[in-house]
């Protein structure tokens, strides 16, 4: 089954054409200039850069994979979760092309697009060698979810935020540091630089023994280091904001590290397999953690292939194909945007 794949859950306009877990086009346009001199995404701005390029886009997936459109049997779209009026673009789209080509239409969850992603035509990762149940680690901008997969279709959250994903954490301390928006990527080239243990900042629920993430205390533990810096020496220099970009990005990954540890460790039955998903796996120290993580708990870890790690469409076309074959298509005239939902739940 060819399915025809729409993504507009935050700042990203992206369409894909799959076959099972072959991509036969990926296409991302990025909007990172248009918010940057905001240092983060603006809604509005989203919406009405999505509404320009979308149709664009929907018209380079079709083209790159080499078929016609009507050669499509499905269309899919990110229902939720994300930004509500960045979803509903995609949304509305895509019930205009399954109409117009009448073909069924199916609504994806964003997270489920993240947890499969690592399903992708992978040869580094052959996906015959997982089995299921397996916990996935999904980690980015928006959202911090440990899920356990009891098979593909059925999951459940087990560990989540209770306040900041990582990936806002990790841009919000690069944006700290004034290596702009999104700063990720910037802080991970900094940190690798820097001496992680030159400052002192805490390991975030250190004491806890709740299995839940929290960055928005080690945020404000780094402005606060940051700010009695700037009074000794107004301007931070270069060693001190690579060893402030090694330190916060420790102590987050440590926090995640340690908090999947009690997860994977929580009961003898808690499968050890790990599916690890979302933008922030981009992140080749993390990847590194993690893999030491499942070796020392005698598991094995599946990362996604290159490109697959930040929102894309072929990952919802992926996790569309197996909603189809389970003959969970979605009503043209129910579907609506659910920029919270989780999961585990149904959709409404």
């Amino acid at each position: 089954m060819k399915i025809l794949a729409v993504e507009t859950s935050c700042d990203e306009t992206c369409a894909a054409v799959v076959e099972g877990t072959t991509i036969l086009s990926n296409v991302v346009h990025s909007q990172i200039d248009l918010h940057k001199e905001f240092g983060g995404v603006v809604p509005s701005i989203a919406r009405r850069a999505h509404e320009e390029r979308i149709n664009l886009i929907i018209d380079k997936a079709i083209q790159d994979s080499r078929f016609m459109i009507q050669d499509i049997d499905a269309v899919a779209v990110t229902a939720g979760p994300g930004l509500a009026i960045a979803l509903e673009v995609g949304i509305r789209h895509a019930k205009e092309l399954a109409k117009k080509l009448d073909k069924p239409l199916i609504a994806v969850n964003h997270i489920e697009g993240h947890v499969l992603s690592v399903l992708a035509e992978n040869d580094q990762y052959p996906i015959s060698n997982i089995q299921f149940p397996a916990l996935a680690l999904v980690v980015s901008g928006g959202h911090t979810e440990l899920i356990y997969v009891e098979k593909i279709g059925k999951y459940k959250i087990v560990a989540r935020t209770m306040d900041d994903a990582l990936g806002e954490a990790l841009d919000k301390a690069a944006r700290m540091l004034g290596l702009g928006y999104p700063g990720g990527a910037e802080l991970e080239k900094r940190a690798a630089l820097g001496d992680a243990k030159k400052y002192s900042l805490p390991l975030p629920m250190a004491r806890s023994k709740t299995l839940a993430f929290s960055y928005s205390g080690l945020k404000t533990a780094m402005f606060r280091l940051i700010d009695e810096l700037r009074i000794m020496n107004y301007e931070l220099s270069e060693q001190q904001v690579n060893d402030l970009a090694a330190g916060f990005q420790w102590r987050a990954f440590e926090h995640l590290l340690r908090i999947t540890r009690a997860t994977l460790n929580a009961q003898p039955t808690m499968p050890k397999n790990l599916l690890v998903g979302g933008g922030v796996a981009a992140n080749a120290k993390l990847r590194e953690d993690i893999k030491k993580l499942s070796d020392e708990v005698g598991g094995q870890v599946w990362f996604p292939k290159k490109g697959m790690y930040g929102d894309n469409a072929a990952m919802i076309g992926i996790a569309a194909g197996f909603k189809a074959q389970r003959g969970e298509f979605a009503d043209p005239e129910m579907i609506d945007r659910l920029p919270r939902w989780r999961i585990d739940e149904e959709m409404i």
